[in-house]
């Protein structure tokens, strides 16, 4: 990675911070509020979800804007996995205690439905300071920065790949915290990407 370009980056960010002080507190209270929301959904909460539950716990992820009619792709991850089935998976890719790595390569393995974007997203809000947010900006910016070995297709996040991005996300979270910036973790890593490393379009 280059950390001198990094350093640029975090230094203008800082800047932006400074200028717009009701927008970093803006995204603070909704980074907490995310965080919040998720962590409050322990294993047992989630073994007792409803239908409707699972609709709400899954159309707040950005993950499911792009989807008009949301209820209908929920509805659908139902009907293929089997509601008891998918909210036990569910519990053991966040709450297992097996490695993320094993945790990641079995959901994908046994649920139909959810790509890197959602599990990544998910697992983000629950330990956002573990986990990273994996989705089409999060390759754009870590190209920028030279990462190498980055995964351009869904099936090439492995669990393996997705915990080594996991060490990198850290290693930009460590950085800012080093830079000054306060109240870091990998969800403050991917509001950073948005707003400064977006080089090109999605």
């Amino acid at each position: 990675m280059n950390n001198t370009l990094l350093k640029k980056h975090i230094s203008a960010y800082k800047q932006n911070l400074a200028k717009d002080p009701e927008k970093h507190a803006k995204d603070l209270a909704e980074r907490k509020e995310r965080i919040a929301y998720y962590q409050s959904w322990t294993k047992d909460r989630i073994l007792s979800m409803t239908e409707e539950n699972f609709y709400d716990y899954l159309s707040r992820l950005w993950a499911m804007l792009i989807w008009g009619n949301k209820h209908y792709v929920v509805d659908k991850m139902i009907a293929d996995n089997g509601f008891d089935a998918l909210k036990r998976e569910l519990c053991e890719l966040i709450w297992g205690t097996s490695p993320i790595v094993k945790r990641w390569d079995n959901f994908l393995k046994n649920v139909k439905g959810f790509g890197p974007a959602t599990i990544s997203e998910i697992l983000c809000h629950v330990c956002p300071e573990k986990y990273m947010l994996w989705n089409r900006r999060a390759y754009v910016s870590l190209n920028y920065l030279g990462v190498t070995g980055l995964p351009k297709y869904n099936y090439q996040m492995t669990g393996k790949k997705y915990a080594e991005l996991s060490g990198v996300a850290q290693n930009i979270a460590d950085e800012m915290g080093t830079e000054g910036v306060e109240d870091v973790n990998l969800l403050t890593v991917d509001y950073f990407i948005w707003d400064e490393l977006q080089v090109e379009e999605n």
